[in-house]
């Protein structure tokens, strides 16, 4: 057994992380300079005690490797296999997210990203408040919200449609974005500043991996709704949307940060 991993009993590892890895580095990508300043608003130094809660496979947990204790939380056994070998200093618990298995005041911060979506957000922050010490934060560093998607050109809104309806299906707040500063003020935290990341394109089209990441995502969200003949023509049109430099995908990304009084 790795070190520092606790291990949940009778958990079976599941199959295909290597690619869950590439799109959790990849949504780390999107969020780096947000968090960024985040971390310089929270007041994030090396001495630091931070928590990732919902960490995965550690893509973003490594801003924090400086820091005096570092350590991820996160219920699938497999992704911590992959977040001790890139963190191996770090510290790593799998249990469920509403019941944090810390003492109270035991922290100095708690942070999520991409995470309260999948969860009941009211409760698993009032969990990170309380392992977290008076004057620490609590950060949730992204958070989409569907219901304000953004697919340009009008053709490729079925995509944004479904993949809505997915999120739905498999048990996830697709609208989580424009809830997150309520349920910060629920869980009892202070100072709270809540926004929404930028967007910028820049560029014709996303790097061709990129993009074949992302058509893996829809594909896996979108086959139980669309026949393979539908799959395919939609995305050979965003391809080409992509090519011709018309595309225009907005996802409106929330952020949240509180302080604990």
């Amino acid at each position: 057994m790795d070190n520092n991993l606790a291990k949940c009993s009778g958990f079976e590892p599941t199959t295909g992380m290597i690619d869950w890895h590439q799109r959790y580095t990849q949504q780390a990508q999107w969020t780096a300079p947000l968090r960024s300043y985040l971390i310089n608003k929270a007041g994030i130094k090396p001495h630091h005690r931070v928590m990732e809660v919902g960490c995965g496979s550690g893509a973003v947990l490594q801003d924090f490797s400086e820091c005096q204790q570092v350590l991820g939380l996160d219920i699938e056994y497999n992704s911590l296999k992959i977040a001790q070998k890139i963190l191996p200093a770090a510290t790593f618990i799998c249990a469920d997210a509403h019941s944090l298995p810390l003492k109270s005041k035991s922290l100095d911060f708690t942070i999520c990203h991409f995470f309260l979506m999948w969860v009941n957000g009211t409760d698993v922050l009032k969990e990170m408040r309380r392992i977290t010490r008076s004057g620490g934060a609590v950060i949730a560093m992204a958070e989409p919200d569907y219901g304000g998607r953004i697919d340009h050109p009008p053709s490729l809104t079925t995509i944004g449609h479904y993949q809505t309806q997915s999120l739905r299906d498999q048990g996830a707040d697709p609208y989580t974005g424009r809830k997150i500063r309520g349920w910060f003020q629920s869980a009892g935290l202070v100072n709270i500043e809540c926004g929404v990341m930028a967007a910028q394109w820049t560029k014709n089209q996303p790097e061709p991996e990129e993009i074949n990441l992302e058509w893996a995502i829809i594909r896996s969200d979108l086959e139980n709704y669309l026949k393979p003949a539908e799959l395919e023509a939609l995305e050979k049109a965003d391809r080409h949307a992509w090519e011709e430099g018309t595309r225009i995908l907005f996802v409106p990304t929330f952020y949240a940060i509180g302080f604990i009084p």
